[in-house]
């Protein structure tokens, strides 16, 4: 697998709770019931089951696990950012701070966004807090290619960020990525093909996003 195919995934909902699919070749997914047990399925060994307290917060950023499988990450808007071992289900560590939402794994370190504050790179194994982007305009933030992410925004500007150096390689002006100058603009994926950015999404001139129009577009 390449990196970014590895770090990818998706949430699908269920009766009672939710299933992050994982597909790193190691877990195939984690099946969490609200205020239940959560189930981590492996490819090639038995599942485990670990106590976590995930809720429909959880369900829309689903709770990725550490490449090698025996780590699970679980964000709270409220408490922060925790890690637990999957095997003994055991609390790990604990990242102090409110609006913890999204999280992306590398084999050493994590992503995580802190909604309207920050992007910042955390420790896998012991929660140590490396480096940090303040940002007041941050909303999501999408794996690319390599340790590459793109993130919207960075004080108003979509930016690609190297997540090893945590340095910002580019931006694109408000203009570049709203050349219509819609009044509402929401990206839905990213992704990097032979060297352009493409983004997709929903765009229109009123408040919200019902009835507004698609978008791909090559930036």
């Amino acid at each position: 697998f390449r990196l970014e195919e590895m770090m990818k995934m998706y949430v699908e909902l269920i009766d009672g709770g939710f299933i992050t699919f994982i597909e790193n070749g190691v877990v195939d997914r984690v099946i969490c019931k609200y205020h239940e047990l959560c189930t981590v399925v492996y490819y090639n060994s038995p599942p485990k089951e670990l106590r976590i307290d995930c809720s429909s917060y959880q369900s829309q950023f689903g709770t990725p696990v550490s490449c090698d499988g025996s780590m699970l990450f679980v964000s709270s808007w409220e408490k922060g950012l925790y890690a637990y071992d999957i095997s003994s289900g055991e609390l790990l560590w604990r990242l102090k701070g409110a609006r913890m939402t999204q999280i992306t794994v590398y084999p050493s370190y994590l992503i995580v966004l802190q909604s309207d504050k920050a992007i910042h790179k955390v420790d896998l194994s012991t929660g140590q807090l490396l480096m940090t982007i303040k940002t007041g305009t941050v909303l999501q933030h999408f794996v690319l290619v390599d340790s590459l992410i793109l993130v919207d925004s960075i004080r108003g500007k979509l930016s690609v960020v190297n997540t090893e150096s945590m340095e910002i390689v580019k931006q694109y002006s408000q203009k570049v990525f709203n050349p219509c100058g819609v009044y509402s603009a929401l990206i839905h994926d990213a992704q990097v093909c032979n060297n352009q950015l493409i983004l997709c999404g929903k765009e229109g001139n009123h408040i919200g996003f019902y009835g507004s129009e698609t978008f791909r577009r090559v930036i």
